[in-house]
């Protein structure tokens, strides 16, 4: 073997560990936002893949190369990945057209600069040449995946599907304008070397618009959780008031029990204690051990309670670790403001039913179950519930937030009802 061929065989080695690097970097961006299904081997293959998206050839008019990352990586993405199949499809619309697009700049940039200089004789340069430009999609996708891993975690766990919808959209564009690049790209290639900078720059800007919504998003999550403390801690001094003025008037009402029963008005003196332990139940109600969706429970709890609704809790969730308190909280203040709401429309008193079973169970399970009575005709138009509320704004609020916490765990929402009930079914799994 020549000096020139144990260099060439040499640099190509180099060019196949770079786009397995390449490859690598590649994998990781996709691990942020998707789940890869477990194993060695299909680790193994999905690097394999990754690679081949990450530094496959691509040339002006060439049809079949970039058709074949595309089905490529659909393929990887149906069979490697779990996950949700907007996700899937975002993931796809995000980063082929960064990398079909980086790769064709590579490749016709560097066939440009050889042919300035060399001619396709010049084998050893022409392998040098390819390693030094398949070096840049390798810098390029460590430098990626560094700067952006943690806007495409945040995203993930911040995005419901409605905002996946966006982002998808968004970078619809990137994607169709790839494609319209090198199906359609003219005899001077260095024309659409502008448009392939800006699929890159499309679609790195809105994975940096992306993570600034999810930020906002997370803030507003913050201060959702800053609210429900304060709340807590309201309905805590509240009750600390109830208790201290009921210590106040301990020796009153004893004299008053007393005076009842010296008196044998038994029946006056056993409703007189009736109404003291429902005041000490309400200043001690502990429904779980979380102090803040324990808060919003009892605020709840006491609307139903004024409202005269014939109401029962059954709350076991005190290991439930995955669901965030926000969340939670957003669940039960909805799902049980709606069947307040329902019941409060109910003329008389004894109608007035509301049950509230929620559980977390040993395999992983959150399963909640509210069923109240009601009165009102349920409308639903385009798989929206439509209230009776003045606020037409306001319509179908509540189960929409509901729905989009559930999303986001990938639980499901049953909603079921007749003419005197409605039942919500919430199941969600750790």
């Amino acid at each position: 073997m020549s000096t020139t061929q144990l260099l060439i065989f040499l640099f190509e080695r180099i060019d196949n560990i770079s786009q397995f690097i390449a490859g690598f970097y590649f994998l990781r961006c996709l691990d942020c936002c998707l789940e890869r299904r477990k194993g060695k081997l299909l680790f193994f293959i999905t690097w394999i893949v990754c690679s081949a998206i990450a530094s496959f050839v691509i040339f002006p008019q060439d049809a079949t190369n970039i058709t074949g990352i595309f089905l490529l990586f659909l393929l990887l993405n149906l069979v490697l990945y779990h996950g949700k199949w907007i996700i899937k499809l975002s993931m796809i619309l995000i980063l082929l057209p960064i990398s079909a697009a980086l790769n064709l700049l590579v490749m016709d940039i560097g066939r440009y600069l050889f042919f300035l200089y060399f001619t396709e004789q010049d084998a050893l340069e022409n392998t040098i040449f390819s390693t030094l430009f398949y070096s840049i999609a390798v810098i390029f996708w460590i430098v990626f995946y560094r700067l952006f891993h943690k806007n495409l975690t945040e995203i993930r766990n911040t995005f419901t599907k409605r905002a996946w919808y966006m982002i998808s959209i968004i970078c619809a564009a990137s994607f169709v304008g790839i494609f319209t690049c090198v199906y359609f790209s003219p005899d001077t290639t260095w024309y659409i070397w502008p448009c392939a900078f800006a699929c890159i720059i499309t679609n790195i800007g809105s994975i940096r618009l992306a993570a600034y919504l999810a930020d906002g998003i997370h803030a507003d999550l913050e201060r959702k959780n800053l609210q429900l403390q304060k709340n807590y801690y309201e309905e805590l001094e509240q009750n600390q008031k109830q208790i201290r003025k009921f210590r106040h008037d301990m020796n009153n009402h004893l004299s008053v029990v007393g005076y009842l029963l010296q008196k044998g008005e038994l029946q006056k003196a056993r409703d007189y204690f009736d109404k003291i332990s429902v005041y000490m139940q309400t200043a001690n109600r502990k429904f779980c051990e979380n102090s803040v969706v324990n808060a919003v429970l009892n605020a709840k709890y006491n609307l139903m309670t004024d409202a005269k609704i014939d109401g029962f809790f059954h709350i076991s969730i005190d290991k439930l670790l995955f669901i965030d308190d926000v969340s939670l909280c957003t669940l039960f203040a909805n799902t049980l403001d709606n069947a307040i709401e329902a019941c409060q429309k109910i003329e008389a008193p004894d109608r007035r039913k509301l049950e509230l079973k929620c559980r977390y169970t040993e395999n992983g399970y959150f399963s909640l179950e509210l069923i109240n009575s009601k009165i009102n005709e349920i409308v639903v138009q385009k798989n929206q519930y439509i209230s009776d509320k003045e606020d037409k704004s306001a319509h179908g609020i509540g189960i929409s937030s509901i729905r989009d916490i559930v999303e986001k765990y990938e639980g499901t929402l049953d909603i079921s009802y007749d003419d005197t009930s409605f039942k919500v079914v919430i199941l969600i799994g750790g």
